[in-house]
This record gives structure tokens, C-alpha cells and sequence, in this order.
């Protein structure tokens, strides 16, 4: 059994299933907040003392809903529910963990460019308990049983007869899931919850999306809405077209039909949606999809006919990206500033451009700003805000920064204060902005040095403030309001004081300006079913509008040369638009999503039961009850089981069932992400076993908190065994006998994030015990049976450091060809008693094994950086690794392996070993298909990538490396993006590698060569990712 023996079963087999245990746990633990529990009938709301707001209208709203959401769908969750309320970053989100009864709820309100807005906590906390009874009511196996795994591991055939045998060159991974829900019918009866309720809406956002994609004949696919892992659109059509689909059935086909799929789901027999559609609806889920589609085309081509016959819209000057935001003319009006994401997958990260008004041309200004931004008066500042971490305890906060176009340099503001949405005062002395805390928004002012703060509101109940901007004349500051659904436009004194409401009604009015004469009002308004941009006179109280379009118009700016530019949603998503402003006058023309379809839904057969809806769509948060509270009291998850058979092919001995293994994974973590344990065992016929468990601390560890570490501590175990035959010589015969290698290891780990984000950095102590167990034999000669004895060869002791460093750019091919820099540095120092010829001395009595204490350190680094090549979504990586054991040469059991799957695949991984080692990658990724969006049963295919590659290394003990010959080799590799279940990556690879050099390797035990070199090697891997580092 070699040094690499635990590293391969770690990487190989336990990784998969660890990845997923920790994917639910948040990067960033907080142990310095004190948190609370609410107790109420139905759920337990845990919550640190700044969100306890949040945290009591959450209890209230989520007693509430709990029957209308639980009768519809005839399913209680057994057991209370947990809410978990978070505070500590700039960060709006929900999040449901079925299998946990758990869901997470974040304090800060929804602002986002696709959405309409509602009231976050009773949008949010019934969207997400909605999650949590739809689909625990569709699971399969239960709460306890997530899935099971199926593993298969193939070896290479190694020629070595010093190694027990070959690394993995096939290696599968694949569950078979319990939770089977496209992301279309999660996110849409998620959104739909209780139609009485109205927390949510189909709204003027929602019916943009699906409006544009419809008229423009680019709707997405049946299969598209099924999966997420597209673009920020994308991924929010998703959500769209879900909510869209299922009023539909709620409407035509009523409400009780959402409960008959989402039990249908839950079928052993059922592996689709398409199936549970046809056994409920009588209809396959493609017959479903375009009968809603025609009834769609021929409805909003009806609705929108007037429009289409009277555009008013402008030119669009900004159209490359669906995420162009936040247009502001210069205070010259020559240019014109906007935020873009450009070519990139998700609105974040973006960057503010520069447009010239006269020349057409634009130019880059500053990367990595996605918020809305000001001028300084004399145009040569930008202020903007922008997330950091660089805050105590790694919290993501937004905070004030300018930068100097003419120096081309940025500075920060304030530092950890939460502001956004900044705007600058007319005489440049002073900045507005926005700031949240537990929930609800209040206005801010500040100095442009940044001292000087002043709160100009003081709202307590959730309201929300968006969009501030100053008058020209600097008494007053105009802003967006709300509480509930929409948006109003108010007003209050640049020093303080009373709110005046200008424009105030039951639409949605939003991001106001002044026009630079102060006489107007610019404003985007929902008037008549579709965003446009309207103007308010402030003197007679008159609006006009300005635009007429089909998609939306929001955001405008004016110039003091009368020019209008504004962000214009079409199919592709933002653009920007610029608009000569006349005095033309004329009707918008009338738009409403169809009638009869509203009518329909409203008059649908609901599963309403006996509930005051009036009194649940009439709500007052700002009284809650008086409840139960305590501190926080560590609560566990139920224990999650995943049973495991693996086919282990490692012995070719072995036959039939002797490959077979079974096993079982468990898992459990407190609420909080506190700690966590994971563990699992598996056994074949023969009782070879891999046993291991982890556990896992991230709360104050005493005297390492008070110095300002929260590093996560963690214990880990593990016990394999392999069995196999060996030779025993005697001086008279040589025997054969059975052989169990044993190895036992501990390990204790310290990871905490050092000076960025992106740096990890891990300490770790390993003690390890190495044995062989020589089964009993019988002595041919006096037929003596000599019973089973044990050898304790290695006595393991390793202390290591590891740097890691990984930035990699978002997107959605992110896995299948990353654009990133990793770092990998480690040192370690080693300790150990090792009797690798298995000598003993005899003492008293007693033989005593002879021992080598072997201390050596050594040190490894490993480099990748991949970067986009120009003109095409292919990239070229490069990378470099080294290492080695300093000082004399130590045995070889400790060396360093570079060949196999980790490595230069022409290679064998035990065929090129050393003491020391030196080798590079060079691969060039390209897509072949992209897109492609076919499904075979419960998988659908997304992007298929191929790579041609080549290696250069080779590894040594002794001697300096001029003096070494290195190998070589090159291959093809294709890599296939998938989905299963419409919620599990699923990565495959396949490739062949050529090793272009043959040389001999020379067995110290039994003086043999082997010969590598000059022949193919095949790998591949069915995964939840395609890197092995």
C-alpha cells in the first residue's frame, strides 16, 4: 500500500459525496453573532440580534400561510421548520433546504433589475415554505433518503508487481435521486403559492420577459425551462416562464392539478415531468408546452397590434449584452455613462462605459461597478458603490467609492457603512445614498471626504427607499418609495424633514430625475400595462408621456440639450436607448395582458378551504405578536442517509460480487452551519472496507477568536483495508499467503482565509498507521500452522501548510472551460517511523520492529491560468508543477507520482515517480456544441467541449534536474455538460492520451523492469465536475 493510497480513496471516492455535503454550507460562517430562536407552533426562527425585526415578522407571516400553503398541496411537514434570518452581508436571497426543513431568508428587501417589487417578507417567506411543501410532497424516498449512488472504478492494468494496483482510470459517480422537479414547476408553484395570498403578482416585469420572448419568436424551449445554468435572462426565465405556465394550468385545467403533479412526482415510475403531466393532464408535457405557446403567440400579438402600429421609442445605442443599466449623461450632455456586462453571462461583473454623444463611439471607464452611479458637477468624478469583503469577519458590504477619469484612479469612501445608490449634490459637497439594515431602507447623507453622515429618514416597519438624485438647485432630494407592491415617487429637503409624495397612485412609478431646469419630472410608470418614460410638470401637475414601446422603458436621464436616453428591455434584455425629448403630444396606446385568461384564473377552482383571505391580503407587519424567545440552542438537521453500491474493480482477482460493494454516507450539520459531521462505510463480500468521518467546527474556538482567527476546525478518520495475495520466502520454500493492508489515519485541520478572499490557507497535522496483516500459513516441512500476525511498517507523522489561491471569471461554461488563475503552494514536514523491509530485533523476550526514523520536509506548487483567446469562447491553459523532498533521498514509498488521470495521462501514474518532479500543461478548449438542450430520459445535454493537449515532465530522486530526461505526450479530450433529475450537474469526460517516449523502470524488490511508454491510455469519468485538484 503506497503513501498515495489515502489521498486516492479521499479524491477518488469520498470527494463526490463530500462535495455535496458541504455545497449547503455558507463560505463565510459568522461565529461573533449572538443568535435567538422565536418558537411558534409550526417553525423555530433563529436569528441574530441585529435582524430581530426581520426575524419576528417572519414568524408572523409564516404561521400565516402554514395551512393555505399546506392544504393545497395535502402535505405537513413532519416536524418543525427552521428559518435561519441573516443580516451580515449586502445580500438579498431565499433558500430551501427540503430534505433539512430548513430555509433561509436574508433581511435585506429584493432589488432586482427583472423583478417588480412586492413586499420581501411575504413574498419571500411564502415563496420559499411554498418550495419547501411542494417538494418534499414530490420526493421520492422521503426526507431521510436524498439518493442513492451508484460508483463504478476502473484501474489501470500497472506493470509494476511493487504496487498493489493501478490508479483509477475510469471512474463514475451518479445518483439516483429522490427529487425529481424541473426548475420551471418548482419556481413556478413556488411563485404562485396561494393565488389568494397576492404576496406575488404577475406583474409588468413578469409579463415583459415572457411578452418580448414571445413576439420575438425566441422563446426558450420546453427542455431549456427544465434546468437552470444559463445566463442571469436566462436563469431568471426560467422563474418567468415557470409562473407563466403554471396560472395556465391552474387556470384551464384548475388548481387541484398542481397537486396531482407534484404527487405524481413522487412516483417510483415517474422520471419526468412529461410523465406526471400525461398520468395527470392525459396530455404529454411538449403537447402541454405548445398548446400554451399558440395561446400565448395569438394573444399578445392581438393585445400589443396598436402598439406596434405607433412606436416611440429612439435609437438604440448600447446593444451588445442583456444587462445595459443606469444611462447618465455627462453635465456637459456630450457623453453619455452606463453600466454593461457586456459579452458576460451574469449581470455581475460589469463595468461602466462611456458613450459619446456626437461620434458614436464608446470606450471602457471602469471594471468591476454593477450599482447605479453620479457625476461630480464638473464631470471628472464618478461616484458608485461596491460590494467588498474587506470588512471585519469577511461580511459583504456595499460602500461608497469615486473614481478620477483623468488619473484613471479609484478611491474608497466609507468603509463598512452599507451605502449604495449613491448621488452627488449639485455644488459636489455632499453625497446621497441609501443604507439597509434588518430589512428596511433609509436615506443618508454624507460628505463628499466622507465624514459628516446624517440620516435624512427614519423608517423602522420595511419600507424601502430606491434611486435618490438630487434637484439642480440642491434643496431637494427625489426618490423612489415602498412598502408594499410597487413603487411611488417622493420628495423630501436635501436637510431632513417631512416626505412629499408626487407621484402617487395604483401603478408603478419608479426611478425619478429632474430635468436640469428643474421644471420636470422624468419617470418610467406601468400606466398602461408596459414601462414607459413620462414626463411630470411640477408646475401645472400635468403628465405626458414620452415613449411608447412593446418591451419597457425604465431608468431615464435627461441632458441640458433636451435628450432622453433611458434602458430599453427587449428579447435580449437591456439596452440602451437615446431619445430627442419633443413636445409632440400623444395617447399611449392601450395594452392588458388578455382578459379572458385573468378572468379564467380568478374564477379557476381553488382549494381555498375556509380561510379569511381578506384578512391575509390586508396585512399590518408593523404589529407583530408577542413571542416565546430564547437563545440560540444547537438544533440538528434529521440524520441523511445515501446508500451506496460501488463496483470496485481494483483487484483483478476478483470476480462477479467480489467487486460489489455496499455502503451508506450520513450527514448532519446544525442549523447554523456550525458544525457538521459526515462519515460512511463501505464493505464487498471479502470485508475489505472503506470507513471514514468528518467533522467539522466553525464556531469561537477560545484564544484563537480573541485574536481575531474563526478559522473551521476540523477532525477527520479514516480506516481502509485492501486485500490481496503475496509471497512469503522461507529459506527453504516460498509460500503464498494471503495479505491485508490496514491503514488507520487521523487527521486535524485548521482553514481560515488570509489576507483576500480568494486565499485559503490550510494547517494540518495527519497521524497515520501503515499495517499488514499476513494471514496464516502452514509450514510445508513439519506441516506447523503459523498463525496470522500483524506488521506495522509506517508510523506516519505529517505537518503541513497549504496555500490555495483560485480566482476564476463567472459563467456559465465556468466547469466546462474555466477562464481563472489556481495557486496551489504546500510544505510539509514529516515524522516518521518506517520498516519497509520488515526487520525486527528480539528484546526480552519480545521482537521489536527496527524502525527508520525518517524526518524530511518537502514542498509542491502547482500553477494553472487559463484565459480567453480573442474572437471565439475558446480558451488556452497553461500549467506548471513542481516539487520536492529536501536533503538526502528518502525511500520511495514517499514519492511523488505524475503520471495517470492527476497527470500526464500517456502515462501510467505509477510508471513516472521520484523524490522530485518537474512538469507542464499546454490545452487549447474549444466548444463543439453549445446549447444543445436534447434529453434522453432524465438527462438533458447542454455543452459539449473538446481539448487537444500536451505534457512535458518527469520525476527523479537524486541528481539535479539538467541531468534529467523528460517525457512527453499529447491527447484529445472531449467533455460533455449535463443535468440529471433537472437539478444534478452531471460532467463526463472521455479522453486519449499518447506517451511519445518508451523507457524502463527498474523494481528495487525484485530487480525487474517494466516498460512504459509509446501506447495509448483511455480515461474517463461520468462526475459532478471535470477537475480532479
Amino acid at each position: 500500500m503506497t503513501y498515495n493510497f489515502r489521498q486516492l480513496i479521499f479524491l477518488i471516492i469520498i470527494t463526490p459525496l463530500f462535495l455535496t455535503f458541504i455545497s449547503a454550507q455558507e463560505e463565510h460562517f459568522h461565529p461573533e453573532l449572538e443568535w435567538k430562536t422565536i418558537h411558534t407552533e409550526h417553525f423555530y426562527v433563529h436569528y441574530h440580534v441585529e435582524a430581530e425585526r426581520t426575524a419576528k415578522i417572519v414568524a408572523k407571516v409564516a404561521e400565516d400561510i402554514y395551512e393555505p400553503v399546506t392544504s393545497l398541496y395535502n402535505h405537513k411537514p413532519k416536524g418543525k421548520v427552521n428559518f435561519i434570518i441573516k443580516d451580515y452581508d449586502d445580500f438579498s436571497n431565499g433558500a430551501t433546504y427540503f430534505f433539512d426543513n430548513k430555509i433561509e431568508i436574508w433581511a435585506s428587501a429584493l432589488d432586482f433589475d427583472l423583478r417588480g417589487t412586492h413586499n420581501w417578507l411575504r413574498n419571500v417567506v411564502t415563496h420559499e415554505f411554498t418550495h419547501l411543501v411542494q417538494i418534499q410532497a414530490s420526493l421520492k424516498f422521503g426526507r431521510r433518503i436524498p439518493a442513492f449512488y451508484f460508483q463504478w472504478l476502473q484501474y489501470e492494468s500497472e506493470r509494476r508487481t511493487d504496487v498493489l494496483y493501478g490508479y483509477p482510470n475510469g471512474i463514475v459517480s451518479y445518483p439516483i435521486s429522490g427529487f425529481i422537479v424541473p426548475m420551471w414547476f418548482a419556481e413556478g408553484v413556488a411563485q404562485y403559492n396561494r393565488k389568494e395570498f397576492k404576496y406575488e403578482s404577475w406583474d409588468s416585469h413578469r409579463d415583459m420577459i415572457l411578452r418580448m420572448y414571445i413576439l420575438d419568436s425566441c422563446m426558450m424551449s420546453w427542455k431549456e425551462m427544465a434546468v437552470f445554468g444559463k445566463t442571469s435572462l436566462g436563469n431568471e426565465s426560467v422563474y418567468n416562464a415557470g409562473y407563466a405556465l403554471v396560472r395556465y394550468i391552474a387556470a384551464i385545467y384548475g388548481e387541484d392539478r398542481l397537486r396531482d403533479i407534484a404527487r405524481n412526482l413522487s412516483s417510483i415510475t415517474t422520471c419526468t415531468i412529461d410523465r406526471a403531466i400525461e398520468n395527470v393532464l392525459g396530455k404529454s408535457g411538449e403537447e402541454l408546452y405548445e398548446e400554451w405557446i399558440n395561446y400565448l403567440t395569438e394573444n399578445y400579438f392581438r393585445s400589443t397590434s396598436s402598439i406596434r402600429d405607433n412606436l416611440i421609442e429612439g435609437k438604440i445605442i448600447a446593444d451588445v449584452g442583456f444587462g445595459n443599466l443606469y444611462p447618465s449623461f455627462s453635465p456637459n450632455g456630450e457623453k453619455i455613462a452606463y453600466v454593461s456586462n457586456k459579452n458576460g453571462d451574469y449581470f455581475s461583473p460589469s463595468a461602466i462605459y462611456l458613450y459619446d454623444v456626437a461620434t458614436g463611439k464608446e470606450s471602457r471607464l471602469l471594471t468591476g461597478v454593477r450599482s447605479r452611479f453620479s457625476w461630480s458637477p464638473d464631470g471628472k468624478k464618478i461616484y458608485y458603490s461596491k460590494l467588498s469583503r474587506k470588512n471585519p469577519h469577511w461580511s459583504n458590504y456595499s460602500d461608497i467609492w469615486f473614481y478620477d477619469i483623468d488619473k484613471d484612479e479609484e478611491k474608497r469612501i466609507t468603509s463598512g457603512l452599507r451605502a449604495y445608490n449613491p448621488s452627488v449634490s449639485p455644488d459636489g459637497k455632499s453625497i446621497v445614498f441609501v443604507r439597509g439594515v434588518d430589512g428596511t431602507v433609509n436615506l443618508f447623507k454624507i460628505g463628499i471626504d466622507g465624514e459628516g453622515l446624517k440620516q435624512l429618514t427614519f423608517f423602522t416597519d420595511g419600507e424601502q427607499i430606491y434611486n435618490p438624485s438630487w434637484s439642480p438647485d440642491g434643496s431637494t432630494i427625489i426618490f423612489d418609495y415602498s412598502v408594499k407592491d410597487g413603487r411611488d415617487i417622493a420628495i423630501i429637503p436635501s436637510e431632513g424633514g417631512d416626505i412629499t409624495f408626487l407621484i402617487n397612485s395604483d401603478f408603478d412609478e419608479r426611478n425619478g430625475v429632474y430635468s436640469p431646469d428643474g421644471k420636470f419630472i422624468i419617470y418610467s410608470v406601468n400606466e398602461n400595462g408596459i414601462f414607459n418614460i413620462n414626463e411630470y410638470n411640477l408646475l401645472t401637475k400635468e403628465t405626458r408621456p414620452l415613449t411608447n414601446l412593446l418591451g419597457g422603458a425604465f431608468m431615464p436621464t435627461i441632458s441640458i440639450k433636451n435628450q432622453i436616453a433611458y434602458a430599453a428591455y427587449t428579447s435580449r434584455g437591456y439596452k440602451i436607448a437615446l431619445l430627442d425629448k419633443t413636445e409632440k403630444k400623444f395617447v399611449i396606446n392601450e395594452y392588458k395582458f388578455p382578459a379572458d385568461f385573468e378572468n379564467l384564473l380568478s374564477n379557476a377552482k381553488s382549494q381555498s378551504l375556509d380561510f379569511d383571505w381578506t384578512s391575509l391580503r390586508n396585512y399590518d407587519d408593523s404589529e407583530t405578536p408577542e413571542y416565546k424567545v430564547t437563545g440560540y440552542k444547537n438544533v440538528a438537521t434529521d440524520i441523511s442517509l445515501i446508500p451506496l453500491i460501488r463496483i470496485d474493480n481494483y483487484n483483478p482477482r476478483d470476480k462477479g460480487i467480489d467487486k460489489i460493494k455496499l455502503g451508506l454516507y450520513a450527514y448532519t450539520y446544525d442549523m447554523l452551519d456550525r458544525y457538521g459531521i459526515f462519515a460512511g462505510v463501505s464493505f464487498n463480500k471479502q470485508l475489505e472496507r472503506d470507513i471514514f468521518a468528518s467533522f467539522d467546527y466553525r464556531g469561537k474556538i477560545p484564544g484563537l477568536f480573541q485574536l481575531g482567527l474563526e478559522p473551521t476546525a476540523t477532525i477527520e478518520a479514516y480506516n481502509i483495508t485492501r486485500k490481496t495475495n503475496a509471497y512469503l520466502t522461507l529459506p527453504l520454500d516460498t509460500l503464498g499467503v494471503d495479505v491485508t493492508y490496514n491503514l488507520l489515519e487521523f487527521d486535524f485541520v485548521f482553514k481560515h482565509k488570509v489576507f483576500v478572499e480568494q486565499l485559503d490557507l490550510e494547517l494540518r497535522y495527519a497521524h497515520s498507521r501503515y499495517t499488514a496483516i499476513i494471514g496464516s500459513f502452514t509450514l510445508p516441512e513439519d506441516a506447523l500452522l503459523v498463525p496470522s500476525f500483524s506488521e506495522l511498517y509506517l508510523i506516519g507523522n505529517n505537518i503541513s501548510t497549504t496555500f490555495r489561491f483560485n480566482a476564476i471569471k463567472p459563467s456559465r461554461t465556468m466547469e466546462i472551460n474555466p477562464v481563472e488563475t489556481k495557486i496551489r503552494l504546500k510544505y510539509e514536514y514529516e515524522f516518521n517511523k518506517f520498516n519497509p523491509t520488515g526487520e525486527y530485533d528480539y528484546k526480552n523476550g519480545v521482537l521489536v520492529a527496527k524502525y527508520k526514523n525518517l524526518k524530511f520536509h518537502r514542498m509542491d506548487l502547482q500553477w494553472r491560468q487559463s484565459m480567453n483567446l480573442p474572437g471565439w469562447k475558446h480558451t488556452l491553459s497553461t500549467t506548471a508543477r513542481g516539487g520536492t523532498i529536501f536533503g538526502s533521498p528518502v525511500d520511495n514509498f514517499f514519492n511523488y507520482y505524475i503520471g495517470g488521470l492527476v497527470g500526464m495521462r500517456g502515462y501510467s501514474f505509477y510508471s513516472l515517480g521520484g523524490n522530485e518532479f518537474a512538469m507542464a500543461n499546454l490545452t487549447y478548449r474549444f466548444p463543439v456544441l453549445e446549447d444543445i438542450n436534447l434529453g434522453l430520459f432524465h438527462i438533458i445535454f447542454d455543452h459539449i467541449y473538446g481539448a487537444v493537449y500536451g505534457d512535458v515532465g518527469t520525476a527523479w530522486t537524486g541528481g539535479s534536474i539538467a541531468n534529467q530526461k523528460f517525457r512527453r505526450d499529447a491527447g484529445i479530450e472531449l467533455r460533455l455538460e449535463a443535468t440529471s433529475y433537472y437539478a444534478f450537474p452531471t460532467r463526463i469526460f472521455a479522453s486519449m492520451t499518447y506517451g511519445f517516449d518508451k523507457f524502463d523502470y527498474f523494481m528495487d524488490n525484485t530487480k525487474g523492469k517494466v516498460t512504459y511508454g509509446k501506447d495509448w491510455n483511455f480515461h474517463f469519468g461520468v462526475m459532478f465536475g471535470f477537475d480532479f485538484d
